[in-house]
């Protein structure tokens, strides 16, 4: 598990732009949407929806993955290559209460590096669901984990 979220790490670190250009926003669409698949699977959803939003010419598109762990109980995850780095953290992730939630929790983020460590990732993103870190925490670090071959 995690050839695709490798893939689409590598697309949003290495560098190339995606406003204005029509082959990465191809490719990004791709990868991006086995990624979410991916990412669905590592978190144990029941339930969930993948989009791709291709927005503009001056725009790399947005990603988005909603899923339900339970009844009143799941994620939105949404991530674009517009303007990294933030400073706050690439990748736009929090709770909601049902599919259609699109205001949700508090946003919490992460560095697109983080794709590349399926464990840490799913860690990250799980703490969710913890009864006393119910809500993501901004700029938190991955020390030392070990990535994963494609």
């Amino acid at each position: 598990m995690g050839k695709y979220l490798n893939q689409l790490a590598y697309l949003m670190l290495n560098g190339e732009d995606g406003s204005y250009n029509e082959d990465f926003k191809k490719i990004y669409k791709m990868v991006g949407l086995k990624a979410m698949k991916e990412l669905a699977r590592l978190l144990d959803l029941e339930e969930f929806d993948i989009n791709f939003n291709p927005g503009g010419i001056a725009v790399s598109g947005d990603l988005r993955l909603m899923g339900m762990w339970s009844e009143g109980s799941g994620v939105y995850i949404t991530m674009n290559k517009d303007f990294p780095p933030r400073p706050w953290g690439d990748v736009l992730y929090r709770t909601i209460k049902h599919p259609k939630d699109f205001t949700g929790g508090s946003n919490g983020y992460f560095e697109f590096t983080l794709l590349q460590f399926p464990g840490a990732l799913r860690e990250r993103v799980m703490r969710l669901r913890s009864p006393e870190g119910g809500e993501p925490y901004a700029r938190e670090g991955v020390e030392n984990p070990e990535p994963y071959e494609v």
